[in-house]
């Protein structure tokens, strides 16, 4: 078993100290904001609201903040936790220990990737890759990480799962993954044996937490006991819902039969706006029965149909990664809530460059595009060398997170408007596993003996 680093000692303190400055880097983009940066959602997220269709437990994380009267503190916090988790997957997967080395490759993925943007944002899309890179670790490294990491990757999966609805459907179906992926290649003893049971745990642990918390304010077993609504609304906009409305309506009367000629092509317009037919059934907690009931018949009666939709969306969800931070100075529901919790630091938000919307990203867009490119031809490079030495480990970390992104894809696609967002919480990856993948060779190239006959 790996040992820690003693409690103080001056690697240790070099090792903090390179983790803070890194954590400042990926503040970044909030700093040039001049204020961290808001999504319309997160007026949902401010304060202890318990919402049916959010995750309350995304609320506890960055309530502290209320205590400093600072949304600053969940930027820190948040870019902490991913400058740490970078070190650690940079010293375990790939065998790079260089600080240097470290604070290169943080200051490439901030200008290079959507990251900083990311961890910067007070939404909870940043756990989506914070989960996946604890999973990875927890599941296949566990000999190179020492008692104390182990405990806090465990934390980390647990707080990253809890936070967002998508992340344990995910994160089970990233275990199964791994799991049937050592079943068929159990007869190769070089590959790592993952640690499921560990994993599993931790997941079971989230799931519990987060049944528990809808039981105890809705009186269901149910992860998301609003979840039902953005199923519904994709069903709608894709049309296998208007469908099985047309033929159900004589016989079942359901509410929004009134409202057939009016229900929207766009998943957001049949569920945001005040004026929408889903607002004036009852929306999201009102209309939970009949809801459910339609989405259940819809997937029942047409469920080529659905499944035909839901792979489109997944195939337009996975090309769509790119940064866009709009202007929330118009939404009362974002505005009332930071103006409470938060009055010290509104001037800031209503003077930042994303409220006064200032906030070209379009040259910024274009190279990320082109790195993001790059960095996956990088990665087909790497992969070849990898499976060549081989570093077995490095060539199931690729296959790891392209299947976590396309997975992502499949469960954001089924339930929303493709969106750029969903994807840019997670394409960062790939830049990072290109850049480790060259450090490590750098680093090593002396185990590649076959590179230096070339």
């Amino acid at each position: 078993m790996k040992l820690c680093l003693p409690y103080f000692s001056w690697q240790k303190l070099k090792v903090s100290s390179t983790i803070i400055i890194a954590s400042l880097l990926l503040s970044g983009a909030a700093f040039y904001n001049g204020y961290p940066l808001i999504y319309p959602d997160t007026g949902g997220y401010i304060g202890l609201q318990n919402l049916s269709f959010r995750s309350f437990f995304y609320n506890l994380f960055i309530y502290p903040s209320v205590w400093f009267h600072s949304l600053w503190a969940v930027v820190f916090v948040q870019s902490l936790i991913v400058a740490h988790l970078l070190h650690l997957v940079l010293r375990v997967v790939f065998r790079v220990t260089s600080l240097i080395s470290y604070l290169l490759m943080i200051v490439l993925l901030c200008i290079f990737t959507s990251l900083p943007w990311i961890t910067g944002f007070i939404m909870p899309d940043i756990f989506t890759g914070v989960m996946l890179l604890s999973l990875f670790l927890i599941l296949l490294c566990r000999e190179n990480l020492c008692v104390g990491e182990k405990i806090y990757l465990f934390i980390l999966i647990v707080l990253s799962a809890t936070v967002h609805l998508t992340h344990i459907p995910l994160a089970v179906s990233m275990i199964i993954i791994v799991w049937l992926f050592r079943v068929i290649n159990k007869k190769n003893k070089r590959l790592p044996m993952p640690n499921l049971l560990k994993a599993s745990l931790a997941i079971f642990l989230a799931f519990i937490l987060v049944i528990a918390n809808n039981y105890r304010t809705q009186r269901v077993f149910t992860l998301s006991p609003g979840g039902y609504a953005f199923l519904l609304a994709r069903l709608v906009a894709d049309g296998p819902a208007v469908k099985y409305l047309e033929k159900s309506c004589p016989e079942k009367k359901y509410k929004l039969c009134d409202y057939l000629q009016e229900l929207p092509s766009n998943s957001s317009k049949f569920l945001w706006p005040e004026d929408s037919p889903f607002r004036k059934v009852g929306w999201i907690d009102g209309y939970q029965k009949e809801g459910s009931e339609i989405v259940r018949g819809t997937i029942i009666l047409y469920p080529f149909d659905v499944a035909k939709q839901c792979l489109k969306n997944t195939v337009l969800q996975s090309v769509k990664f790119l940064t866009h931070r709009k202007s929330c100075l118009d939404a009362l529901y974002v505005c009332y809530p930071l103006w409470s919790y938060y009055p010290n630091e509104f001037q800031e938000f209503e003077k930042s460059k994303q409220s006064q919307n200032r906030l070209n990203l379009r040259g910024l867009n274009y190279l990320h595009l082109v790195f993001s490119g790059l960095a996956l031809l990088a990665a087909g490079i790497a992969f070849l060398i990898f499976f060549k030495q081989p570093q077995y480990l490095s060539v199931i970390f690729l296959y790891f997170i392209g299947v976590a992104y396309l997975l992502q894809a499949l469960l954001t696609g089924c339930l929303s408007v493709p969106d750029h967002r969903f994807g840019g919480r997670m394409i960062w990856l790939l830049p990072f596993f290109s850049i480790a993948s060259l450090m490590h060779i750098m680093n090593h190239w002396k185990e590649y003996v076959w590179i230096k006959s070339l």
